[in-house]
C-alpha cells in the first residue's frame, strides 16, 4: 500500500522541508469556514498532508539564490519546485495548494497543521511546534487519493498569556504587515513577539534569515554553499 507521506519524507527533509504530517480533508473541512475547504477527490476519508520548514531550509537557499529562474521570490519558488517534484513521485492523484495562493485555492494551513497534531494554533496565532517552537513556516498543503489517518490537536505547550499575548498586542499597534518593508522598523515588534515563546529557543532563525523574511532586504542572503 502506497504511503505518501513515508514517500515524500526523504526528499523534502533533503530539500530543508522537513516538517511534514497528516490527517483527513473531512476532518480539516469541518473545522473551517466557507472558501478554504480541500477537495476531497470523491473519497470518504481523504488524506490531507501539510508540509513545513524549521530553519533548516535557509542554508539550502543558498545554492539557487541568484538564479533568475528562482526571482523574484527565491523561498515560494524554490519550496514550490522541490514540492511538486516530490508529489510527482507519489503514484496517487494528488491535488497541491501553496501557502501563498489567493481564492480559490487558500487553505488555512495553520489549522490543518493544528489538526495534523504537528504544531498547536496557539491563540497569539502562532503555530507552535512542541521541538522547534514558532521557527517554522508552512508551505502548502497536498491532498491525496488515498485513506488519511486519525489525528487529534495537540495539547497547549506553553502559556501564550505569559508573554506571547503581550507581545502580540503590542505589535498589532504597529500595524499588521501586509507586504514586505511597509513597516519600516517596526517589523522588529513583530520579531519579538515570535521571540516572546519561551518554546524553540534553540532554533531560532539566524538573524539574517529574520530580517529577510520579513522585509525582503536583498542583502539578507543565505549562506554560500560550501
Amino acid at each position: 500500500m502506497t504511503d505518501p507521506i513515508k514517500l515524500l519524507r526523504v526528499p523534502l527533509r533533503a530539500a530543508g522541508l522537513e516538517l511534514i504530517a497528516g490527517t483527513t480533508v473531512q476532518k480539516y473541512n469541518d473545522a473551517v469556514p466557507p472558501g478554504y475547504e480541500l477537495p476531497d477527490l470523491g473519497r470518504p476519508n481523504t488524506l490531507a498532508v501539510v508540509i513545513g520548514n524549521t530553519a533548516a531550509l535557509w542554508p539550502k537557499l543558498g545554492e539557487i539564490w541568484d538564479d533568475p529562474a528562482y526571482q523574484p521570490d527565491p523561498v515560494d519558488r524554490y519550496t514550490s519546485r522541490v514540492i511538486q517534484e516530490a508529489v510527482s513521485q507519489v503514484p496517487l492523484r494528488s491535488d497541491i495548494r501553496f501557502s501563498y495562493e489567493a481564492e480559490p485555492r487558500r487553505v488555512a494551513i495553520q489549522q490543518l497543521a493544528h489538526l495534523t497534531g504537528l504544531a498547536w494554533l496557539s491563540p497569539s496565532h502562532l503555530s507552535i511546534h512542541r521541538e522547534f517552537g514558532p521557527w517554522i513556516a508552512w508551505r502548502a498543503a497536498v491532498v491525496f487519493d488515498c485513506d488519511g489517518p486519525a489525528t487529534y490537536p495537540p495539547d497547549p505547550p506553553c502559556d501564550c498569556a505569559l508573554g506571547c499575548l503581550p507581545a502580540f498586542q503590542k505589535a498589532l499597534e504597529s500595524g499588521v504587515p501586509q507586504g514586505k518593508a511597509d513597516l519600516g522598523d517596526r517589523w522588529m515588534d513583530w520579531v519579538a513577539f515570535r521571540d516572546a515563546c519561551p518554546i524553540g529557543r534553540a532554533h531560532r532563525y539566524s538573524d539574517t534569515q529574520i530580517r529577510y523574511h520579513y522585509t525582503h532586504d536583498p542583502s539578507a542572503r543565505p549562506p554560500e554553499p560550501v
